[in-house]
């Protein structure tokens, strides 16, 4: 067994020692853990979020991550919305402010993970500040490993986790990158075929040739639909399954 596996089996383990605490604090502090839950839940589906309720969250993130107990939803939450503030203040070009918040986010990501081990995208979060911190992404792989692990097949987090890990695709254990590959092809598979689309047009392309082939685990359907969605964006490309065509980005 590699180290790699064996460390995270320990973590595993450690996680599943760890829950039987879990459930006396979950119920704590409802209100506040269902706030944050109910907004972290909105930005992760996409929705629009105006600036204010985010700004004004900063109560709610403070007593999450000061409790002496914590509940997991509550600092799953405080992450996800410190995730945002990041994400918004990087969008405005405002590096100090970015700065301040990737330090408020590394923070609490610690936090949540000592309070939540097996939530998949804390572990994926995790990558992401250190990296946007100025970290190696060799150094890091342990926390891309963990977020597959446990969270291989979720489609909210994997359109946020499968651009990260085909842009460093080369560079990847052999254990990851299959399960990256296999991520983009559920993405696919999963139908949705837009944001498929953008990631191979992005970070996917250099590696299209590794990627492409095993969409033949996918419905000849979405595969089809897949192909119409790159000929509309003159991305001429082969599907398994699929004939060629004669490039008309209208069909």
């Amino acid at each position: 067994m590699t180290a790699a596996r064996s460390l995270t089996r320990l973590f595993l383990v450690l996680a599943t020692l760890a829950s039987a605490g879990w459930a006396a604090f979950f119920l704590s502090h409802s209100d506040n853990s269902v706030q944050l839950d109910n907004i972290a839940n909105r930005i992760m589906s996409g929705n629009g979020f105006q600036q204010k309720p985010l700004s004004g969250s900063e109560q709610l993130l403070e007593a999450a991550e000061g409790r002496a107990l914590c509940n997991p939803l509550e600092m799953r939450g405080a992450a996800i919305v410190r995730l945002r503030l990041v994400e918004d203040a990087i969008d405005a070009s405002d590096t100090h402010l970015a700065d301040q918040r990737l330090k408020s986010l590394r923070t609490s990501v610690d936090l949540a993970l000592g309070c939540a081990p097996t939530e998949g995208f804390l572990w994926f979060i995790r990558y992401w500040g250190a990296i946007h911190s100025g970290g190696s992404a060799s150094d890091h792989f342990q926390e891309i490993r963990m977020s597959y692990v446990l969270a291989p097949f979720e489609g909210w987090i994997a359109l946020r986790r499968s651009p990260y890990a085909l842009a460093i695709y080369d560079s990847l254990p052999a254990d990851i990158k299959e399960m990256a590959v296999n991520e983009f092809v559920a993405i696919v598979a999963s139908g949705f075929i837009g944001e498929a689309a953008k990631i191979l047009r992005g970070p996917g392309w250099p590696i299209r040739d590794q990627l492409l082939p095993r969409l033949d685990k996918a419905r000849l359907k979405l595969r089809l639909q897949f192909d119409k969605a790159l000929r509309a964006q003159e991305m001429i490309v082969d599907i398994p399954g699929v004939e060629p065509k004669e490039f008309r980005p209208w069909q």
